[in-house]
């Protein structure tokens, strides 16, 4: 049998590869890299001044352009039509798809969609989509949670939608006991002074929907029960100002017990997770997943998210870590992770019990065997 060529589009807004690509791009490199031992990968996505037009890996070929709304797509299109790959895998963005099917009426075409985001109001009326969905061959979603959401909300074929929950690099994201060397670690404590504390941790976007300021809301209860606790905020303040500045209002009156980091690049994330004892992920949003409480758990690092979106997917409650109620998250937050920090031995416990699930699991090479699958299964129809 010849080799497939699968065709990815990528929504073209980040460069790919890219240490500040957003989290679509990362899923794409992380399975194609893996896929590319069995088909060929084209990738479509953003040119940036340090990155080629046209660029070969192994059997993965990028090809680059300018992002514009306007010429994006065409562009694609045109070397589309050229390529003539056997499956075109569309990334988180419905409109494309209704673009290409009209120029090649023959394609088969999967939707990857990662999130909500795309799919909803202001981005997206549910007529529309429809309309898209309609046109795909298959669409292939990350969580139980997001598959559950597109029926309800399309009435929608459910035969045809797929989940493949996401992975996580287990080479990049080892467990803290199973390090070489924590030299590297123990520079990081220091330099966040934090060497001899007990330490939480948030990784993400400082919007509101994450509910961050949950976190800090508590630690004046928290650092009452223990004073030894320093929480460690590492994310981006550059897309709701207002919030962020809200943020570092709250952290004043407990500013020794708070670290804001500047943005951590992928490759040197799993530092952070290594060196805290809890992940904290207090989203008011429906997350379709999360590939944070991934990271966190890859390293032994238990994690306390609310009980919503795809979050009880991927965290088994009470063995490694827990989920909160939505509608009462500070208090929880704060019960929990009092009782926790009390007791090293379950966190330690819950640690290892992560590290099992994530093995068992969600690593890229279970997300791209399962890709590889609806591969095969799509063209044997």
């Amino acid at each position: 049998m010849d080799r497939l060529k699968i065709a990815i589009i990528t929504p073209g807004v980040y460069p790919i590869p890219g240490n500040k690509s957003s989290s679509v791009e990362l899923v794409v490199q992380k399975t194609s890299n893996l896929l590319q031992k069995d088909v060929d990968v084209i990738i479509f996505g953003k040119k940036t001044k340090n990155q080629s037009f046209i660029e070969r890996q192994g059997n993965i070929t990028y090809y680059r352009f300018q992002f514009n709304n306007k010429t994006y797509i065409p562009e694609v299109i045109e070397q589309l039509q050229q390529d003539k790959p056997d499956i075109i895998q569309i990334e988180n963005r419905p409109r494309f798809v209704k673009i290409i099917r009209k120029a090649i009426p023959d394609a088969k075409i999967i939707l990857f969609l990662h999130s909500v985001t795309f799919i909803s109001p202001p981005y997206m009326k549910d007529h529309l989509l429809i309309n898209y969905l309609n046109q795909t061959n298959a669409i292939v979603v990350n969580s139980q949670f997001l598959r559950n959401y597109l029926i309800e909300k399309t009435n929608g074929n459910a035969n045809k939608i797929y989940v493949n929950h996401l992975g996580v690099n287990t080479d990049q994201f080892k467990p803290k006991w199973q390090l070489d060397s924590t030299t590297k670690l123990d520079i990081l404590r220091k330099k966040l002074g934090i060497s001899n504390n007990k330490v939480l941790l948030y990784v993400g976007r400082l919007v509101e929907i994450k509910g961050v300021h949950h976190i800090l809301e508590a630690m004046p209860d928290l650092i009452k029960a223990d004073p030894s606790i320093r929480l460690i905020i590492a994310g981006s303040p550059t897309e709701q100002k207002t919030y962020s500045d809200y943020l570092r209002n709250l952290a004043e009156d407990v500013k020794d017990h708070v670290v804001f980091t500047s943005f951590i690049p992928n490759d040197k994330v799993q530092e952070l997770f290594q060196i805290s004892d809890l992940l904290v992920v207090p989203s008011a949003q429906n997350e379709a997943f999360g590939l944070v409480n991934l990271e966190a758990m890859s390293t032994g690092t238990p994690v306390i998210a609310t009980k919503s979106g795809g979050m009880p997917e991927i965290i088994d409650h009470g063995i490694t870590g827990l989920l909160i109620d939505p509608s009462n998250v500070r208090e929880e937050l704060t019960k929990h992770i009092i009782n926790l920090l009390s007791n090293p031995r379950k966190i330690q416990q819950m640690g290892k019990e992560s590290v099992v699930r994530v093995s068992n699991y969600f690593t890229w090479q279970h997300t791209a065997d399962r890709q590889l699958m609806l591969y095969r299964l799509l063209l044997e129809g």
